[in-house]
């Protein structure tokens, strides 16, 4: 073995050591190891490497990350695509690869925006159509999944409190 490759060999070990401790203890993306390899000094060559390796073993997989975090924020509390998808890209996953797991969600938004709107309307009775309508879209909702529930909730020709009521 060259010097050289005795030199990149010997700096890629300790960074994959630290990047399996760092993944003991918690799921982490590729660009959240990366982060981490990065801020404990080490070069980018010996962070590349150990990330290959750690991928190559499986050790990270961002899809698997995705899907396993929709699933968990959305047995949690009702939360919308576009959070769901807002949260994902902050975590460093693709765009595509996070789409792909908002896509195979398997309950149905309009559920969930009704499960959220049910929630907001016990916490805040008191809200107007257009205060729960932002705080839905700050919730992830998209527009038209918002006036689509809202509608539905008008159509029943009953105010927010006299709903409450009947629950």
């Amino acid at each position: 073995m060259r010097n050289a490759e005795r030199s990149e060999q010997g700096a890629f070990q300790p960074a994959f050591a630290s990047a399996v401790r760092l993944l003991s203890g918690k799921r982490l993306t590729r660009a959240q190891l990366v982060q981490k390899l990065r801020d404990r000094g080490f070069a980018p060559e010996a962070i590349e490497a150990a990330v290959s390796r750690c991928e190559a073993k499986r050790y990270i997989d961002d899809r698997t990350f995705a899907e396993l975090y929709v699933k968990s924020v959305l047995e949690r509390k009702p939360v919308g695509p576009m959070r769901l998808l807002r949260d994902l890209l902050r975590y460093g996953i693709d765009q595509s690869v996070a789409r792909t797991a908002i896509a195979q969600i398997d309950d149905d938004e309009e559920q969930r925006i009704e499960r959220a709107l049910r929630k907001l309307e016990a916490m805040r009775p008191q809200d107007r159509f257009d205060q729960l309508a932002k705080r839905l879209e700050r919730m992830g909702y998209g527009p038209p999944a918002i006036a689509r529930a809202l509608r539905r909730r008008s159509a029943s020709g009953m105010a927010l409190d006299q709903l409450e009521e009947l629950t």
